[in-house]
């Protein structure tokens, strides 16, 4: 386990690095840092010989956020998940993500703070033994709290989308299960990144 979330950050910094390392001498990729909850919202898990069941989980996670129009994106993030079946038991499994992906803003205009966002994502994860990976796109606002701002900074409200089932081999009680397609949704807060925008000083 622990192997393999240092892979995760070792992946994201090295995403991070390429685009500052390439943006030389201006540093076009500005990242802001985007620290959302994922909240509660009904899916339906298929449990192995246990039936169907409706489960609602909650997470939080991180992702850079370029301020181009069309920019590289990544995060991490973590879900929880309670299942309570007479095949199971009271139990909770847990989703590690890596997601990785492209993601589009509407330019900012002064005077209008709402801008349009759109993801589209890898999600790369582990559950207990499990690897997965699925595509997951997603739809959002972002209300700008800084519009002259070279890094978008605000408040944050998204709905996304998992394409495909995800095969489990533990939801609970030793179980294998199958989390279907759903919606859920996240709210955060985008924070002014590491980074800025500036011409490099001669002689650096």
């Amino acid at each position: 386990m622990k192997k393999i979330i240092a892979f995760a950050f070792l992946v994201l910094g090295s995403v991070v690095y390429a685009n500052a390392a390439e943006s030389k001498p201006v540093y076009k990729w500005v990242s802001a840092n985007e620290y959302y909850m994922i909240m509660p919202t009904g899916q339906s898990l298929d449990i192995s010989g246990g039936g169907n069941e409706t489960v609602k989980p909650w997470g939080f996670g991180f992702r850079a956020v370029g301020h181009e129009t069309i920019s590289k994106t990544g995060g991490l993030q973590f879900q929880s998940i309670k299942v309570d079946n007479p095949h199971t038991g009271k139990d909770t499994f847990y989703l590690f993500d890596l997601l990785l992906g492209m993601e589009y803003m509407t330019p900012k205009v002064q005077g209008k703070p709402l801008r349009f966002t759109a993801q589209a994502y890898a999600d790369l994860g582990l559950s207990d033994t499990t690897l997965y990976a699925a595509p997951i796109v997603s739809a959002g606002m972002l209300y700008t709290t800084n519009e002259f701002a070279d890094t978008p900074t605000g408040f944050t409200f998204d709905i996304f989308y998992r394409l495909i089932d995800l095969d489990l081999d533990n939801v609970g009680g030793g179980k294998a299960g199958t989390l279907k397609p759903a919606l859920g949704f996240k709210i955060g807060y985008i924070f002014e990144g590491f980074w800025t925008t500036k011409e490099k000083s001669e002689g650096n």
